[in-house]
């Protein structure tokens, strides 16, 4: 918890990790082999980017116990844009590492909406979690509507 990229590198790859044995259970074969490599990888870029975003529910406690998150660091002000920066990105990583082009005009205007979402400073930093969590669930059925409902 005092290195905030690293912290939410092991929270990303403990969220990996609950992928691996969910994908393991439902597959026919009950091993991982034939789960693409760009899955986790980008599971693991996007969390990494984006899970700070839990870390403005408490700058005050985390600054009293010098927990080094990155509104601790930067301020609010300053984090909103770096953590709306991080979300854009994996919403444009999603494109790439799918390979699915269909989603390019979806994938910027849900980042778009997360990065405004996020550095609107009318919205209470301990909601924007719920906000990005919504854009997100949206973009994933239409993820899902592109790739496997043709």
């Amino acid at each position: 918890k005092k290195f905030p990229v690293l912290a939410t590198l092991v929270s990303s790859v403990a969220s990996l990790i609950i992928l691996f044995f969910g994908f393991i259970l439902i597959s026919p074969d009950q091993t991982i082999q034939t789960l693409s490599w760009r899955i986790p990888i980008l599971l693991m870029i996007t969390y990494t980017l984006s899970l700070p975003i839990k870390d403005f529910k408490d700058i005050a406690g985390d600054k009293k116990y010098a927990i080094w998150t990155i509104p601790v660091i930067f301020g609010e002000k300053k984090s909103r844009l770096i953590i709306a920066s991080g979300l854009f990105i994996s919403f444009m990583l999603s494109v790439f590492f799918l390979n699915e082009k269909r989603l390019f005009g979806w994938a910027v205007i849900f980042g778009i909406l997360a990065f405004l979402t996020t550095i609107n400073e009318k919205i209470n930093p301990r909601k924007l979690p719920y906000w990005i969590l919504a854009l997100v669930f949206v973009y994933g059925l239409i993820l899902v509507k592109i790739i496997f409902l043709k």
